[in-house]
């Protein structure tokens, strides 16, 4: 497991799904499971089971009847499809808010749940043979975010409030420098660790790159393009549903425009895209009634693209037919920056004092009016936040909503009794921990020893004295208040250890860091290479390595100054960054010197990734005082071979190589060995080009 993906879990904060989510992934972790049982399970709760009745009739493509039972659902969707649903609405139940103040739970779960649905319905309309698997993927798609935001509050919160309006990536980069891991790594280690499909933990991680990079590693990790594609095409047309819906916006105009990416990516011409894209608002409205999520104010996406039109600019959608160029449109994507997580310090916790006490939050669940409005006015009396029910199925959806710390609730009701209602709070995460008070006239030990049996915590008789009530309560105040601070206390113990170890992951990282480039330095190098020896050796595959030298290095610290070195260096640097396949790895080997592992391959391959460095770092000049020039580098490619005994061999070799390249002018990519012979096909295409 991901060493800082357990520090985060070993904080007990990370978000988790229901008792009945649990249960359903607990049942069917193996193939040998009762049917039957699974089936209870999610009758147990009946907000899930209306969901997972809606998710297979929306999945019906095929002019099936509908389905009106769990049985039935679970039948058409399949086992996978009910265990990722039941994953993902019991997440939605049970964390609706949380102590990150600038982190907007509900604006996350509503682009959450936009993106599903607008997943889902391309993938209806793609045919792609999954549409469940893709609705719950999208889902939890970014619930790395939602984890750092429940692990770390108050940090992520000053990390969020930084990046406000920035790109994905960005943030993702401020997540890494924080905490040593980001969203978008914390989303893949969550979904392994609650046993979602490897192809959803594959598509999260393929979101950290951007589109171009994903599609040539794709094959590397075993992705699958199809299902990326519809997540990636939810998310922004997610964005597009939740933006302003205001054409003089340039942002949300932009995103509007991005769509033809999806049109492209899924192969939908116009007039299907914005149809399907319109269809897609009711639905997502629907849900969002569902799970209790606010309406959207989204408008048409026709009506959008014939204004755009009719204002006489290209709309960017309309550009295939009218032949105009689309307007520029914000990148999602920023260009590639070297990473600088071992230099900045743990920032601060806020001090504990100056808290600000909340009151108490209580839910009077009563079916007589007179009653409710006497046990209301009570409570009122004493300065509860009070939320108030006329009937069992209302205080179940108000306690899931909103959380009460007590709940006070008569027992004789129609429909769900009050022992009932605390039995079904108490299968979820949030109602484990309220404290349960029932008011009755039944009073007899059978009655009594039920009550608690179903997780009731005190009672009052009726007709209820005042002064016995609000005892009863103020008694419930003291253990939740109680339970709270220890809960603080422990909360504390773990963030002191988590910042000790991310402090000491921190100071281990910098040893193997270049404090200049914040590249991997020459130790760490070395050490990647004895250990991708190792496995080479092991299982056979292949390595290369791609020495890597600024040419006319010196001449540039003596004419203009060690500072314009320096900056000739990170220059250098990011360009080699930005163009390395994700599946390489760049380190500095000290002055003037780059290393480049890569694993798999060949040789070919291997010096065409060479000759593409090579080629980033000559098309940009670098700037720094006096000094404006293209800077050059020299390569030297070397392929591991039967006859090498040890990894020093194959560094030999690409030195050998790299010689020659700067014997040969400079300026250059040469290989040693079977790489020799793509020397001259390299030179040509650079020749003909």
């Amino acid at each position: 497991m991901n060493r800082q993906f357990n520090e985060l879990r070993l904080t007990g904060s990370l978000p988790s799904p229901s008792a009945a989510g649990l249960r359903i992934l607990e049942l069917t972790s193996t193939d040998n499971f009762a049917y039957d049982e699974l089936i209870k399970t999610i009758l147990a709760d009946p907000a899930l089971s209306g969901r997972v009745i809606k998710i297979a009739n929306a999945a019906n493509r095929d002019g099936l009847l509908p389905v009106h039972t769990v049985a039935q659902a679970t039948k058409r969707l399949g086992v996978r499809a009910v265990r990722s649903a039941a994953l993902g609405f019991s997440l939605i139940a049970d964390n609706r808010r949380g102590t990150a103040r600038a982190f907007d739970f509900t604006a996350y779960w509503s682009h959450s749940l936009a993106t599903a649905v607008a997943a889902h319905s391309m993938a209806q309309v793609s045919r792609f043979p999954d549409p469940a698997s893709a609705f719950t993927c999208a889902l939890l798609c970014d619930v790395g975010k939602l984890a750092l935001a429940c692990v770390h509050p108050e940090r992520y919160s000053r990390l969020v409030s930084a990046n406000a309006g920035q790109a994905d990536l960005t943030l993702a980069r401020g997540e890494g420098r924080e905490f040593g891991i980001d969203h978008f790594e914390v989303t893949a280690e969550l979904m392994a660790h609650w046993g979602l499909p490897e192809e959803f933990q594959k598509v999260a991680l393929l979101r950290a790159q951007d589109p171009g990079r994903s599609a040539d590693d794709a094959e590397d990790l075993g992705g699958r393009p199809d299902l990326l594609s519809l997540v990636r095409s939810g998310h922004l047309i997610a964005r597009v549903i939740n933006g302003s819906w205001d054409i003089e916006d340039a942002r949300w105009r932009g995103l509007f425009l991005s769509l033809q990416r999806v049109g492209a990516d899924l192969g939908l011409d116009l007039d299907a895209l914005l149809s399907t894209c319109d269809a897609i608002i009711p639905s997502f409205e629907e849900w969002g009634r569902l799970i209790d999520l606010p309406a959207s104010s989204a408008g048409r996406f026709q009506e959008v693209a014939l204004e755009m039109e009719r204002r006489g600019g290209p709309s960017g959608l309309l550009a295939t037919a009218t032949g105009a160029a689309p307007e520029p449109v914000e990148a999602e994507v920023e260009e590639l920056s070297i990473r600088d997580d071992l230099d900045l310090p743990l920032p601060l916790e806020e001090p504990p004092g100056g808290e600000v006490h909340t009151p108490i939050r209580v839910l009077v669940v009563e079916d007589d009016p007179q009653m409710l409005r006497l046990i209301a006015h009570y409570l009122k009396r004493e300065g509860f936040e009070l939320l108030t029910a006329s009937s069992s199925a209302e205080g179940l959806s108000m306690a899931l909503q909103h959380s009460p710390q007590i709940v006070v609730t008569d027992w004789m009701m129609p429909e769900m009794n009050g022992v009932d209602l605390c039995r079904t709070l108490r299968r979820s995460q949030a109602g484990a921990r309220m404290h349960l008070v029932i008011v009755t006239a039944c009073g007899n030990d059978e009655q009594v020893v039920e009550a608690f049996e179903a997780g009731v915590n005190d009672f009052v008789a009726k007709p209820f004295n005042p002064r016995i009530l609000l005892a009863r309560v103020r008694a419930a105040v003291r253990a939740i208040e109680l339970r709270e601070r220890a809960e603080a206390a422990e909360r504390s113990q773990l963030r002191q250890v988590t910042e000790l170890e991310i402090m000491a992951r921190k100071l281990r990282a910098a040893a193997l860091t270049d404090t200049l480039t914040h590249l991997p330095n020459r130790r760490y190098a070395m050490k990647r290479l004895k250990q991708e020896w190792e496995s080479r050796e092991r299982i056979g595959r292949g390595l290369a390595v791609t020495i890597i030298d600024i040419d006319t290095f010196k001449l540039v610290n003596d004419q203009f100054g060690h500072d314009t070195g320096d900056a000739v260096l990170r220059s250098v640097a990011r360009q080699l960054q930005a163009h390395t396949r994700g599946s390489d790895t760049l380190c500095r080997l000290g002055g003037e010197e780059f290393i480049v592992l890569s694993v798999g391959g060949t040789a070919e391959t291997a010096m065409l990734a060479a000759e593409r460095l090579r080629g980033a770092v000559a098309s940009k000049a670098v700037e720094h005082g006096d000094f404006h020039e293209l800077v050059t580098v020299s390569l030297g490619v070397a392929m591991t071979t039967s006859d090498m005994e040890t990894f020093d061999d194959l560094i030999k070799a690409a030195d050998t190589a790299l010689y020659r390249a700067k014997a040969e002018g400079r300026d250059r990519v040469c290989g040693a060995g079977e790489a020799a012979q793509f020397d001259t096909s390299i030179q040509s295409d650079r020749r003909s080009a």
